[in-house]
């Protein structure tokens, strides 16, 4: 009987193993009460082990193959969340640009330091950029340096997002296509965000993932 409810609830730790040693045990147990004279006691905790044993043994693969299904299910589920967490910080940062646009004659800011405090709160502006590549800054700060090696220093205080310069207003032939903000990722990150200058942002192949 313990070693059935050990082997229950333990049921994802290798619980089957005891549940098998409680199913020999009960089975000699039941057959030694059977043939004893008189009668041992015991026949009800031998059940209980049996019970508990043959639980076990059922609901181990079940569970097995439970967890098998439901793990890229949830990892699916998350993956899509992060996906939509960084187009919508895109769609933010791609807001507070316009606004600032129309206060400063039509151009962009050179930097993010630009938004900070008046187009996008301290924090809100650090959680935007920090992005889902925070845990891989070095990396990221190597890509952001490589794509900046023309001098550009703002392009090196983003961890995840680069202001791409663009010409305004955007000639109509181009617009919806000209790219003004960039998701920057390490090569191991499949897709990226962009935001087009018409406000739409959408993932695309990460270009590093190439090199």
């Amino acid at each position: 009987m313990v070693l059935g409810m050990l082997g229950f609830l333990t049921i994802l730790m290798l619980g089957i193993i005891p549940a098998i040693v409680a199913l020999i045990c009960g089975h000699v147990a039941l057959i030694k009460i059977r043939h004893s004279h008189p009668p041992m006691r015991g026949r009800l905790a031998a059940y209980l082990g049996l019970f508990a044993g043959y639980t076990t043994i059922l609901l181990t693969p079940l569970l097995a193959i439970a967890i098998a299904v439901a793990i890229p299910l949830v990892e699916n589920v998350h993956h899509q969340s992060q996906e939509r967490n960084r187009l919508d910080h895109a769609s933010e940062l791609y807001r507070a640009c316009e606004t600032f646009a129309r206060d400063h004659n039509d151009r962009y800011p050179e930097n993010w330091d630009q938004l900070r405090g008046r187009y996008l709160s301290s924090t809100d502006l650090d959680r935007v950029l920090a992005g889902q590549h925070a845990s891989l800054w070095e990396d990221v700060k190597r890509t952001v340096t490589n794509l900046g090696s023309d001098g550009d220093s703002s392009t090196a205080d983003s961890p995840a997002f680069l202001l791409v310069p663009h010409d305004r207003p955007v000639l109509r032939e181009l617009e919806g296509s000209v790219i003004v903000i960039r998701e920057v990722a390490p090569p191991d990150v499949e897709r990226i965000v962009v935001a087009y200058d018409n406000g739409q942002t959408t993932m695309v192949a990460n270009p590093d993932r190439q090199r």
